[in-house]
């Protein structure tokens, strides 16, 4: 899969400029696909170069105008062309799960403090999955059905935090 996707995905739900989409990225796709503020502004420049999405300038007060990006009918198209595509699954690459492996070769507390500090970085994750649910929740209702799969994705990312931290006391009671 490509940013192109991501980012004509992104527009599928709602036009936006180039900074609410880095924002809206961030706080859904970017959870499972990465990205730099460069990278996405360059992607799209390039959509607007190819015909697949439209741009309208809109003047700002005390601000530079804005570029609102929209998913024209060829943009639509060429997602449903990437959307055909098989998904290939991703393989786990974990730099803690590595270690773990290894873990007889480690102090008790070492690994313990490993845990630790990942637990606490998935249970902050896991807040704010669950924040990010409650504000789809709040939304009037055909904004929520717009927000229906990417909602389904959000499911999937608490569902995995919860299993993760639920692993991790496991893993911690038994080492």
């Amino acid at each position: 899969m490509s940013l192109k996707l991501a980012v004509l995905a992104l527009l599928d739900v709602e036009p936006g400029s180039g900074y609410a989409l880095l924002q809206r990225f961030r706080n859904s796709v970017g959870f499972f696909w990465q990205t730099t503020h460069q990278q996405l502004y360059k992607e799209l420049h390039g959509l607007l170069e190819n015909g697949l999405v439209d741009c309208l300038d809109v003047a700002q007060d005390g601000k530079p105008d804005k570029k609102v990006y929209t998913l024209n009918a060829a943009g639509a198209t060429e997602l449903d062309t990437l959307l055909a595509g098989v998904a290939s699954p991703s393989k786990i690459r974990d730099p803690l799960l590595l270690k773990l492996f290894s873990g007889r070769r480690l102090p008790r507390e070492a690994l313990l403090a490993e845990l630790a500090t990942h637990r606490e970085q998935h249970k902050r994750t896991l807040a704010t999955y669950r924040l990010l649910h409650e504000q789809m929740q709040a939304m009037p209702p055909g904004k929520r059905e717009r927000y229906h799969f990417p909602g389904q994705t959000l499911r999937l990312g608490i569902m995995y935090e919860e299993t993760w931290l639920k692993w991790c006391e496991e893993v911690a009671g038994e080492i």
